[in-house]
């Protein structure tokens, strides 16, 4: 019975261990993807920059979800151009820059939150918030599937 409980107690001693680390653990696993999932929201903004929707609207998979702050969400490639055609002309904003990534994932699946600030062609901020994508890799090339953003703007409150 003695043995018992030292194995139990050791047991309960390593379970605690694990369970403290773990997220400290969670947060220092990169892949060796982050570069190449980075790049995509990176070409998202150069191409923002060209004025080139259309070139964005091809960093998404084919049946990618648009999930934009206050509206339904918006499925498929053609749609998403559509959206950014309405949403993203160049005479309404004028380029993005994405900061802070943090990339969970790789292999065929990854995820990367950052922080976005979005300017108008006179270079005032129009928008500022985050911004979570899940990415999959079709074709050897890292895909946005599903695009999700925050604004800062602090919510309109309701009477």
């Amino acid at each position: 019975m003695t043995k018992l409980k030292l194995v139990s107690y050791l047991m309960g001693a390593l379970m605690a261990f694990t369970l403290q680390a773990a997220p400290a653990l969670a947060t220092a696993v990169h892949s060796s993807d982050d570069a190449a999932v980075k790049a995509v929201t990176e070409q998202f903004a150069t191409d923002l920059a060209k004025g080139d929707l259309k070139a964005i609207s091809r960093l998404y998979t084919d049946d990618a979800k648009l999930l934009p702050p206050n509206e339904t969400a918006v499925s498929g490639r053609a749609a998403i151009l559509t959206y950014f055609e309405k949403n993203l002309r160049p005479d309404l904003v004028a380029r993005a820059k994405f900061s802070h990534y943090e990339i969970y994932g790789g292999g065929d699946a990854a995820t990367s939150m950052s922080e976005m600030e979005i300017y108008d062609s006179k270079g005032r901020v129009v928008e500022q918030g985050r911004q979570i994508i899940v990415l999959i890799k079709q074709g050897g090339e890292w895909k946005i599937h599903r695009d999700m953003w925050s604004d800062n703007t602090p919510a309109k409150v309701c009477n």
